[in-house]
């Protein structure tokens, strides 16, 4: 699912008002993120709301921007009770391994579950480096360590960063095989990890991400086998408050694009349409992603 454009960071009143934003506008728009993260750095405090400011500066200067002496910048501009308290630890362990594993140094692993979340940031610097098959590697080594973990948490963190590299190289440039095998392997792991750790809703969206992925690399078969199973397990909690219009519009988005990669318009058509009837029954606040869906499929048409 692709964000709509998001809102000026200048309209943030708070901190987490802020995060929530550059989250939503910092693929399309890094450089101003990074840039309003480090206006912001001497105001971070000992909160939850800092160490996400802090986890977002990671994933901007490595996996988009590559500046690993950014990140550190940002790191050492903190305050100092920022950098000592219990409840940053977990996004400051995670940013300085990222930081040291790019660098070549040799450092102790953080726990799985900080250390799970922060490979989405290694794996993009590592393809930005043209490394996706070492990245491949190590996903394949983490994938099965991950699924047997006792911690359902460490297993959803893997989870999402999974997912979240699927679709980053979904969305990214095509004719790269060894990213197209990264992109299929992280989306595939990340239905094993949710069907493992996580909620119907997490196994059914994981079920478009592979339909996406699928379509893109050019399997049509499987990208239409994925799309309806995301379809069939939201008919099957048909009823359920989760089991909303919304949910349905990206089924039918996913099987618009399985039918085009298998070059029948007709039905990839007839999927729209019902995408476009689905959206009078999406809630205001989610109808821009809709938009932004519509408008993906039509450019790319």
């Amino acid at each position: 699912m692709t964000a709509p454009e998001s809102a000026s960071l200048a309209s943030a009143a708070d901190l987490a008002t802020f995060v929530s934003l550059a989250w939503d506008a910092h693929a399309q728009r890094p450089r101003e993120v990074a840039a309003a993260l480090a206006g912001r750095a001497a105001a971070l405090r000992a909160d939850a709301d800092s160490a996400g400011a802090i986890v977002l500066a990671e994933h901007v200067w490595i996996a988009h921007l590559a500046d690993a002496e950014g990140l550190e910048r940002f790191l050492a501009s903190l305050p100092a009770a920022t950098l000592a308290a219990a409840e940053t630890q977990a996004a400051l362990q995670r940013a300085r391994w990222v930081i040291d594993t790019l660098s070549g140094r040799a450092v102790p692993a953080p726990p799985e579950g900080v250390r799970w979340r922060a490979l989405q940031s290694l794996w993009s610097a590592w393809i930005a480096r043209g490394r996706a098959g070492d990245a491949l590697a190590m996903l394949r080594a983490e994938a099965p360590a991950a699924l047997s973990h006792p911690d359902a948490s460490a297993r959803r963190g893997l989870a999402a960063t999974c997912n979240n590299l699927a679709a980053d190289l979904r969305e990214g440039p095509r004719g790269d095989a060894a990213r197209d095998a990264l992109m299929l392997a992280a989306a595939s792991a990340s239905r094993d990890l949710w069907v493992s750790a996580g909620t119907w809703v997490n196994a059914e969206r994981a079920d478009h991400q592979l339909a996406r992925c699928h379509a893109i690399a050019g399997d049509a078969a499987l990208a239409l086998a994925h799309a309806q199973a995301c379809l069939a397990t939201i008919d099957a909690h048909a009823g359920e408050p989760e089991a909303d219009a919304f949910e349905r519009f990206y089924a039918h988005e996913a099987l618009a694009w399985a039918h085009r990669a298998g070059g029948d318009a007709a039905s990839a058509a007839a999927q729209r349409a019902r995408m476009v009837a689905l959206m009078a029954e999406v809630p205001a606040d989610l109808r821009s992603w809709c938009d932004a869906a519509l408008s993906d499929f039509d450019a790319a048409g």
